[in-house]
């Protein structure tokens, strides 16, 4: 099922920069749960909430099409490892290429905080996703957008790992 569930996040990514020449990342859900008791400040203007049904929370920049997003699932029967997780996530990237990989404490655990270039049907997209696992939830922080714009915003996620906090 988690498979299922990344294709069908850049199935939808795929879509969004085909139909509008910005990039979204929207993560399915699974059969979990998700995460109650999530605490965050959202990223400011030029941000913009995003309606999803997938997402715990998404934005996106209007005047770049940048997006930040995060998902939560919680009580999987079986969770999957971080590395597990990552390469789902990318998996229908083409031309993949990790340009940072590094695991590191966030919100007192472990996490793999992983930069990446790809295509996206053709499409040049950059992703960074800062995924872990705390008290039976894993959570996926991701900033996508286009090269030629990613690292504007890059402040703006920067600022959004910095005040979240998973209970």
């Amino acid at each position: 099922m988690n498979l299922l569930r990344h294709r069908i996040a850049l199935t939808q990514l795929a879509m969004l920069v085909a139909l509008s020449a910005c990039v979204s990342l929207n993560i399915a859900p699974q059969k979990g749960e998700r995460s109650r008791g999530v605490h965050f400040m959202p990223p400011p203007r030029p941000y913009l909430v995003l309606k999803s049904t997938t997402a715990d929370a998404a934005w996106q920049n209007k005047e770049n099409g940048n997006s930040i997003s995060f998902f939560s699932n919680c009580n999987e029967p079986s969770p999957q490892s971080l590395e597990a997780v990552s390469r789902e996530l990318f998996l229908d990237l083409r031309d993949l290429k990790v340009l940072r990989r590094e695991l590191r404490l966030f919100n007192a655990r472990e996490a793999l905080d992983i930069e990446v270039e790809g295509r996206v049907e053709g499409v040049p997209t950059r992703v960074r996703a800062v995924i872990f696992q705390k008290n039976g939830c894993t959570y996926t922080l991701s900033h996508v957008g286009l090269p030629t714009v990613f690292e504007t915003d890059r402040e703006f996620f920067d600022g959004f790992l910095r005040s979240f906090q998973a209970p």
